[in-house]
């Protein structure tokens, strides 16, 4: 290569990195001493095994960033204390909730500087953007054009299609899917012909079933957990005490007492039904039982400690001294595992959806 042709080359990368700026996350960046803080604690702990925008990729409520980090700590051997693990859980709650992000210049109207919804990194590239505005605008042709058939939340009834579970809008972006079926007429409730709507009200009305579709993901802020408190109070006491044994290693006037005023309904039941991976107000990690692995070695020599991972190949754990160790598991090998929410695990093949509500039902009266 020529120097000249080198010296462009050159001249080209250091024109490239100074007139396109780097992307940076969505959040906002912390601006006082605490959020600078809780940004230092959380770049220290959690970025020695990933980058931190692979763990900040997407919003998340309150008691997902505490699951993915409880999971973390048992599943990927990551080491936080308790003090830690609240700066880390409040840092990302703040900063990387579940609400969504501006995206600067991606999406917006005509005339504004972009629109709401997920980062332009995350998902598939060609993942539709939603414009809330344009949304309210295609709920008025959809109210008039298409909610007789399709539902008021497009979820189809006996004249028309579920549109949210439907292939062809599930393809579609922007009305590229939509637009020619409606082009070449679908029968509507005012005998309007669809061919006459307009490219911008079939482009609103793809934004507005597509938000539709988004709320009924478990990440969007329309999202909530209804009809948890179903079951009978009375049967699910009488099923604590019997069939169910929980009054073996639990008293509604020692551990449970006061449970139902500490936590919500669907935190009850997740609690009574998978204690192991709980989230919700109250307690930490670090409170939680830990489920814990005897390993005997071929030469008896003993190895004890919290059980990171188990599979038919290997055991992972971390013993009294934290530190991490995973052994490749041989014929001469025994492992004990000590798991302190067995009795849970048995109570899932026995366990029916009627006796789970009525027992959710009783702990949500013991205030």
């Amino acid at each position: 290569m020529s120097r000249n042709h080198a010296l462009l080359g050159l001249s080209l990368v250091v024109f490239l990195r100074t007139a396109v700026p780097a992307q940076q996350p969505a959040a906002q960046a912390p601006e006082t001493a605490d959020d600078i803080k809780a940004h230092d604690t959380f770049v220290r702990v959690c970025t020695k095994c990933h980058p931190a925008e692979r763990a900040t990729a997407e919003g998340r409520s309150r008691s997902q960033w505490e699951a993915t980090i409880i999971s973390m700590q048992t599943a990927r051997g990551a080491v936080i204390t308790p003090e830690e693990f609240d700066t880390v859980l409040d840092y990302l709650s703040k900063h990387f909730g579940r609400q969504s992000v501006v995206i600067p210049g991606a999406g917006g109207r005509a005339g504004q500087p972009g629109a709401r919804g997920p980062r332009s990194h995350v998902g598939a590239a060609d993942r539709h953007r939603v414009d809330d505005v344009a949304a309210e605008r295609g709920q008025i042709t959809y109210a008039a054009e298409c909610a007789s058939c399709h539902g008021p939340g497009a979820r189809g009834t006996s004249k028309g299609a579920n549109l949210i579970r439907s292939p062809l809008m599930l393809r579609d972006r922007y009305g590229s899917a939509i637009g020619p079926l409606l082009k070449r007429g679908h029968p509507t409730p005012t005998a309007a012909p669809s061919g006459s709507l307009t490219d911008s009200q079939i482009t609103d009305l793809s934004h507005y079933i597509w938000q539709r579709i988004n709320d009924t993901l478990q990440g969007s802020p329309a999202y909530e957990v209804r009809d948890v408190l179903t079951g009978d109070p009375n049967a699910g006491q009488a099923y604590f005490n019997g069939e169910g044994r929980c009054s073996r290693c639990h008293s509604p006037s020692g551990d449970l007492a006061g449970y139902g005023a500490r936590y919500r309904p669907v935190d009850i039941q997740q609690r009574f039904v998978f204690p192991s991976t709980a989230t919700g107000r109250g307690g930490s990690a670090a409170t939680r039982p830990k489920v814990t692995v005897t390993v005997t070695m071929p030469d008896n020599a003993r190895i004890d400690g919290v059980l990171v991972s188990l599979d038919d190949f290997h055991v992972a754990l971390r013993d009294g001294s934290g530190e991490y160790r995973s052994l490749t598991r041989t014929a001469g090998m025994k492992i004990v595992k000590h798991d302190p929410y067995a009795a849970h695990v048995e109570l899932l093949d026995r366990l029916t959806d009627t006796a789970m509500h009525d027992v959710v039902a009783y702990l949500e009266t013991l205030k």
